[in-house]
């Protein structure tokens, strides 16, 4: 059996971990099921190749919106190479991970292939061979659930772990589920001329401020069929094509569409891991749980990322991974999602940090409000007042920043001025109201709405 100071499980986020142990001199073996899945989901299934297809959906709104700033551009002549998108897309994953895998292989010990735990610190492999760390870290990540409707597994149907190898466009594209890898691939299908029924359980897009909730659900009616407040209770072939049954408002309706794409929310990769033979505890769906310091069950197992089910982004599980890595050797930090950002790349984008309105409202928090819209301040009119807004919640009295939420163009990347005043010294709005902003830039909206409050 090969015994390592640290055992990682899971190629994906598990690489945060593997880096820090390299970097101090420590063994490392790295379990990964698929070596040609290195890097996890942002690198093959999510955050990359998203952005790679958006990109090229954002280019085209430009080339179509060109007419609005004086430039004349035949739009008859302007098409998408759906082919030529989705093998760039291909392209662009393949040669990451490939990136990935040479790191792995040059700086690690990879265990390639499906392993389950034997015991408390040991995990064996499919042909038998054994492996032990010192200190063990669970990263085994989640995929996408696919929810028991009937008819579903009788007909072929998309995924956000599939999408990158659909080869033809589809003219009529439902999607079911309207979070945020619904709504951004919506926005790539729809941009690209796709004709795009969204089918959500809730009244509203997204999970963020009832106030971006709005906006960004008003806009993405303007460009989708939204079926809101529905529940798909059946599923069928329709000719050439598929039938989606829902239940909307007391009726039974139907949309009809050349393909369908599954997006309901993400399950934990921890079926055949075997977990409790090492000691460690699994909730009743599966996900490992653990302490305030990322600390399962058992003392030395330490667990993060998306198989613990928290924040399931890629810059959170970063986070997370640095953290047990410092607490497996003796920091006894404690995990903090106070400030912990995302972001929605569809159109228009969200940027988003701290707590809702309706948090506030929850927590009984006494709070002030504020919100601006992009086409009151300079650089928002010079970029032709797209939809939009920036609003803050602060604590009344303390001035402490309890929430920011944006949404317009920029918004991923501008709400990260936030991050860093609610993250510096009392995280009060002075920080961002009294610094000095660039003219005629979009930080000054920023600047603005914290004036307001």
């Amino acid at each position: 059996m090969d015994v390592f100071d640290v055992l990682v499980v899971g190629g994906g986020s598990g690489l945060t971990v593997a880096y820090y142990a390299e970097r101090d001199g420590r063994s490392v073996a790295l379990v990964e099921n698929d070596p040609h899945a290195l890097g996890g989901t942002c690198v093959n299934r999510g955050c990359l190749p998203t952005k790679d297809l958006i990109q090229s959906a954002d280019v085209l709104k430009t080339i179509r919106d060109a007419e609005k700033f004086g430039i004349h551009v035949d739009q008859s002549a302007v098409a998408a190479d759906f082919p030529a998108i989705m093998k760039r897309v291909r392209e662009a994953r393949s040669g990451r991970a490939g990136g990935v895998r040479s790191w792995v292989e040059s700086s690690f010990t990879p265990f390639y292939g499906r392993a389950r735990f034997v015991d408390e610190k040991t995990v064996e492999m499919e042909d038998g061979r054994r492996v032990k760390g010192e200190r063990v870290f669970i990263a085994t990540g989640a995929r996408s659930a696919v929810p028991p409707t009937p008819g579903l597994e009788d007909v072929a149907y998309w995924t956000s772990e599939n999408i990158f190898e659909m080869e033809r466009q589809p003219e009529r594209l439902i999607v079911i589920g309207g979070g945020y890898i619904g709504s951004e691939l919506a926005h790539f299908f729809g941009t690209l001329g796709t004709e795009v029924t969204l089918i959500h359980r809730s009244e509203r897009l997204l999970k963020e401020d009832e106030d971006i909730q709005d906006l960004f659900t008003e806009e993405m009616a303007k460009k989708a069929n939204l079926a809101l407040g529905a529940d798909p209770t059946g599923v069928r072939a329709d000719g050439d094509g598929i039938g989606v049954e829902y239940a909307a408002e007391g009726t039974t309706r139907t949309a009809s569409g050349d393909a369908l794409l599954v997006a309901t929310g993400r399950r934990p990769n921890t079926d055949g891991l075997e977990a409790g033979n090492s000691g460690v505890e699994l909730d009743e769906r599966g996900w490992v749980r653990v302490n305030d310091r990322l600390q399962t069950s058992h003392p030395e197992v330490y667990a993060y990322g998306d198989v613990i089910g928290q924040a399931m982004f890629k810059h959170t599980s970063s986070y997370e991974g640095k953290l047990a890595y410092e607490n497996a050797f003796g920091a006894g930090k404690r995990v903090d999602y106070r400030v912990n950002p995302h972001a929605v790349f569809s159109d228009p984008q969200v940027g988003s940090v701290g707590l809702t309105e309706e948090q506030c409202r929850e927590r009984g928090l006494r709070y002030k409000s504020a919100k601006v819209d992009y086409h009151k301040f300079a650089k928002g009119e010079i970029l032709g007042s797209p939809p939009g807004l920036a609003k803050v919640l602060v604590e009344e009295g303390t001035e402490r920043i309890l929430g920011f939420h944006m949404a317009g163009p920029g918004s991923p990347d501008l709400i990260q001025e936030v991050v860093v005043a609610m993250n510096a010294g009392a995280g009060t709005a002075d920080l961002v109201r009294d610094s000095i902003h660039v003219h005629p830039a979009v930080p000054e909206l920023i600047q603005k709405v914290f004036s307001n409050v």
